[in-house]
């Protein structure tokens, strides 16, 4: 190259920089979009997630009409309880029923524990009678969406969609339905997440399935975030949806960014290896989840390892390739 090509050179540089800074938004633009999309395909529906994740306190309505019935419910089976361990023991229905009628006698008798009616026994039907009637479903098969939480009013008036009126959610719908039901009985209740489950939380104990440290939890003031388990449970969080997840989405997702990594002239077979590597990073990861006990070699945890580092070599291979790319078309130009 002599003198005079000098500052054609340079201004191809500075023009190929210039793509450069204005191609990797682009792509991270591009890819987010889809991947709001596939997560999220109705986005007002998206909006009220938010408004209803911000404040779990508003979402507990003890009021709903529709709970008179549950409520009816749940008295009667209790009633029916207490008036079986009272035939047990040969006493009137009409009776005071004490820790040593009901306490196993393998073990010593709980005060929360002391009758049929206790708190901790009416807190616990209430929990088996909401696993009953709300069968466990995925967000995205019952809502279209990754995440939703739902109403009480949302819930029964989707149930109406169904053939045999049955509600059915996930663990989040359900939090909502158990602790509105124990507000409706007169008890305590709180709604507390740890980002992978949601549950329940009472004076007498936690219920619907306690998780993992908890990250969130309801209050009159809003809800109060614990900044440290957030930061733990995010990796078994992320790591756990995409094991659930369907898997046709994740491929929208994973043939999104394999394209966006990819440039004209970087090879059919680094291009191809670049976009095996992806795909079999995801299928490892939906085989296993993160967990704190990877750490220390659990056997569960490995596959989600090794498919993170088949996307991250699948990633490094692409971003090689293209580069190598650009520096070909570049001294093409040159000569």
């Amino acid at each position: 190259m002599n003198d005079r090509d000098t500052p054609i050179a340079a201004e191809m540089n500075r023009s190929r920089r210039m793509r450069w800074y204005l191609r990797i938004p682009l792509k991270w633009a591009v890819f987010l979009i889809v991947l709001f999309f596939v997560l999220f395909p109705n986005p007002m529906q998206f909006r009220r997630h938010l408004q209803h994740i911000s404040n779990f306190e508003a979402m507990i309505d003890a009021d709903a009409p529709q709970f008179a019935a549950w409520e009816a419910e749940i008295r009667e089976s209790l009633n029916k309880k207490a008036d079986e361990v009272r035939r047990k023991n040969g006493k009137p229905l009409d009776a005071p029923l004490m820790a040593a009628d009901t306490a196993p006698a393998s073990q010593p008798a709980d005060r929360h524990w002391n009758d049929a009616l206790s708190p901790k026994r009416v807190q616990k039907e209430v929990e088996r009678f909401v696993y009953e009637k709300v069968k466990y479903d995925w967000d995205w098969n019952v809502w279209g969406s990754a995440d939703y939480m739902p109403t009480v009013a949302e819930m029964f008036e989707n149930a109406k969609n169904d053939p045999g009126g049955v509600i059915h959610e996930d663990c989040d719908g359900r939090a909502v339905m158990a602790a509105s039901v124990l507000r409706r009985l007169g008890y305590q209740s709180s709604i507390v997440t740890d980002l992978r489950h949601v549950w329940v939380v009472t004076p007498q104990g936690e219920w619907m399935g306690p998780g993992r440290g908890k990250t969130m939890k309801s209050s009159k003031d809003g809800n109060k975030v614990n900044l440290l388990a957030t930061i733990s449970n995010v990796p078994v969080s992320l790591s756990y949806g995409v094991a659930v997840f369907p898997l046709w989405r994740e491929l929208i997702l994973t043939l999104t960014a394999w394209l966006l990594l990819s440039r004209r002239g970087m090879g059919k077979a680094k291009f191809l290896l670049g976009g095996l590597f992806l795909l079999q990073g995801l299928l490892f990861m939906r085989t296993g989840v993160l967990s704190p006990a990877s750490l220390r070699g659990g056997a569960e945890s490995w596959p989600a390892w090794v498919g993170i580092a088949h996307i991250a070599f699948g990633i490094g291979l692409l971003m090689w390739a293209s580069r190598c790319a650009d520096r070909a078309t570049a001294t093409s130009r040159l000569h």
